[in-house]
């Protein structure tokens, strides 16, 4: 029996509460998924990174255990990362069926992805509702919304907290609270 794998890429500068709700959601209702793979991008695509790869890393841990892991796969490679090149080798490593694990706000740059009709023959997309992004009427082939009545969803995001911590301002209920302790104890982000 081969497992199916969870994918949830990002920057992850900070990871924070919302991250936490996708991955613990989808582990609650998608039965199939044996566990998920946190792949924190060496460099975004098209975003610059605030926190140094370590302390992303090393933020992430507070995420792990119970069907949790980080992977490390882009962040060995350096420079930017495709997705395409990404699932080619989980696939490779692990011959797991893997989903990719995106919020609603990325369906609308799927267009922009590189090698994306390779990508649905590769892996299937879970979209993760995400406020205020409504998911477009119709969905990409390949793609598959996460619904259940009462599903908690968020505006919450990585540069809100960045803004927060600048501006001084509390970030207790925005991200654990160890990663909290540990972007106060390495200045992160003011």
């Amino acid at each position: 029996m081969f497992m199916v794998i969870g994918i949830l890429g990002g920057s992850f500068d900070p990871p924070h509460i919302g991250h936490y709700f996708v991955i613990q959601q989808i582990l609650e209702l998608r039965k199939e998924i044996d566990k998920i793979l946190l792949v924190p991008a060496y460099q975004h695509q098209w975003k610059p990174a605030f926190a140094s790869v370590e302390d992303r890393k090393n933020m992430l841990q507070h995420f792990t255990g119970n069907r949790v892991e980080i992977s490390d796969i882009e962040t060995q490679r350096k420079g930017i990362s495709y997705t395409i090149d990404t699932i080619k080798q989980l696939k490779t490593q692990t011959e797991a069926e893997l989903y990719w694990i995106v919020g609603s706000d990325i369906v609308y740059e799927f267009e922009r992805w590189e090698k994306k009709d390779e990508l649905i023959k590769e892996a299937r997309f879970l979209v993760f509702p995400r406020d205020p992004y409504h998911l477009p009427k119709k969905l990409p082939f390949g793609f598959e919304c996460v619904q259940d009545k009462n599903l908690i969803t968020t505006n919450i995001s990585s540069t809100i907290v960045r803004q927060r911590v600048k501006e001084k301002k509390d970030i207790s209920y925005l991200v654990p609270e160890k990663v909290e302790k540990y972007i106060i104890e390495h200045g992160l982000y003011s």
